[in-house]
C-alpha cells in the first residue's frame, strides 16, 4: 500500500507543478481543482501553445459542447506536431474525457 501512496503523491506533485507552469505561462487560473476536468475544453491548453508560439492557433472555439472541446484538443495536439513533438510524446484526445458518467455495456 506504500508504493501505491507514494506515488499517487508523487502524481499529485506533479499536476500541481505543471498547473502551476500552465497558469505562470497563460496568466489565468484553472477553472477546476480537478487538473483533467480543468483541461478537458482544450482552451486553457489553445491559450497556452499560442503563448509559446504567438498565432499558431487562429479559432479557439469557446462553445461550452463536448463536441468543441475535443475540436479545440484536437488543434492543439496538432499544433504540437507542428513545433516538433512527436505523436508518441503526445496524449490521445479521449484522455481528457470525462468517464465518470459514461454508460457501458457489459
Amino acid at each position: 500500500m506504500e508504493v501505491r501512496e507514494d506515488a499517487e503523491s508523487n502524481c499529485d506533485v506533479a499536476f500541481a507543478e505543471a498547473q502551476r507552469w500552465v497558469e505562470a505561462v497563460t496568466e489565468k487560473n484553472f477553472e477546476n481543482k480537478d487538473f483533467r476536468a480543468s483541461l478537458e475544453n482544450g482552451v486553457l491548453l489553445c491559450d497556452l501553445i499560442n503563448k509559446l508560439k504567438p498565432g499558431i492557433i487562429r479559432k479557439i472555439n469557446r462553445l461550452s459542447t463536448p463536441i468543441a472541446g475535443l475540436d479545440n484538443i484536437n488543434v492543439f495536439l496538432k499544433a504540437c506536431e507542428k513545433i516538433g513533438l512527436k505523436e508518441a510524446q503526445l496524449f490521445h484526445p479521449g484522455d481528457l474525457q470525462d468517464l465518470s458518467n459514461r454508460v457501458t455495456v457489459k
